[in-house]
């Protein structure tokens, strides 16, 4: 822990000379914001540095990859750095196009690059390869008591928050809702540019609802929810989610217990999607094999971190592996007896 909090202290650096340079244009087939701040381990002697895309600063993304970072170079001796970024979107075409060696992307964000829909429309991203899954991610759908909603259905008219273009807040919402029986015309979306932003918002009233896949207990759903007074957490329909299941594939059926968020009396039953790690199949089999097991064999050292990786475990790669599995994660999941 130490370790991540000197780490910490270089984000600050590197932000300020950052600040001095030239702006970094997106790689093609990607959207969303560029490369914004880095995390970095110690340098290793061979030369070689490994670049970790995950979300913008602060966020859980960030932490998640900065921790996985330290632990990846202690197991293997490889420099990572953990870079802030655009987000899920803008991860996949970084890796697909080798601006980028490792990225973080929520399942959905993934398979719209291989799939060449949504945000890679026309642009399959071919070359990305799956390393591990991290954590379950349930989409919260949380929406103000005063609407009445019991469905999503009920939500005609209501103003939905999706932080910003590319972002895969806004990637779930304008793909789920359709699904669920809503359509996007009958609702806003709204971009308030991030959850600090968008936390004031929905707190405030200005924004009705959000539909959010992030882990169980989040933060910033915490914050919100405050004792569920004023919020609640949608179920769905066992129809509504076969609905999401078949259509896409990535999503699987999930539920957020009860008491999960203070004041919540009822399981919440969802879809959601697990955040998965990639590369591109570029890189050598011994490297996506080491990073593999140094992940997998660090996972105590992991939850210290956050919380959101007590889901880690190899079988979760069974449960969503929408890219093709990179060759040598294949051989350390064929070890640990799990393929």
């Amino acid at each position: 822990m130490k370790k991540l909090l000197s780490l910490c202290l270089a984000v600050a650096m590197s932000l300020s000379l950052s600040a001095c340079g030239n702006p970094t244009t997106p790689p093609s087939g990607s959207q969303g914001n560029s490369s914004v701040g880095s995390q970095t381990s110690q340098p290793d002697p061979s030369g070689k540095t490994l670049s970790l895309g995950t979300a913008s600063l602060g966020g859980n993304f960030f932490t998640m990859g900065a921790a996985a970072a330290s632990v990846i170079m202690d197991a293997t001796g490889l420099s990572v750095t953990a870079q802030a970024t655009g987000g899920s979107v803008y991860n996949v075409g970084a890796v697909n196009d080798g601006e980028l060696d490792l990225g973080m992307s929520q399942a959905s964000a993934v398979a719209s690059g291989i799939n060449g829909t949504d945000s890679y429309e026309g642009m399959a991203t071919e070359d990305i390869r799956t390393l591990f899954n991290f954590n379950a991610t349930p989409v919260h759908i949380l929406v103000k008591k005063s609407l009445g909603a019991s469905n999503v259905t009920d939500l005609a008219g209501a103003k939905f928050e999706c932080l910003a273009p590319g972002d895969g807040v806004e990637l779930a919402t304008m793909k789920l809702l359709p699904m669920l029986g809503l359509s996007l015309d009958d609702v806003t979306l709204e971009y308030s540019g991030s959850r600090v932003q968008a936390s004031s918002r929905l707190k405030t009233g200005q924004v009705d609802a959000i539909l959010d896949a992030t882990g169980l207990g989040a933060s910033w759903i915490a914050d919100i929810y405050g004792d569920g007074s004023d919020w609640t957490l949608l179920s769905l329909s066992p129809d509504q989610i076969n609905t999401v299941v078949q259509g896409a594939p990535e999503y699987s059926q999930m539920t957020i217990p009860a008491e999960t968020y203070s004041g919540q009396s009822e399981d919440a039953v969802t879809v959601g999607l697990w955040t998965t790690v990639y590369c591109n199949a570029s890189m050598d089999e011994d490297t996506a094999y080491s990073i593999v097991k140094s992940i997998m064999e660090g996972k105590e050292e992991l939850v210290k971190a956050h919380s959101f990786f007590s889901d880690l475990s190899p079988e979760n790669i069974s449960d969503a592996c929408i890219a093709p599995l990179h060759p040598g994660a294949e051989k350390y999941y064929k070890e640990a007896g799990v393929l």
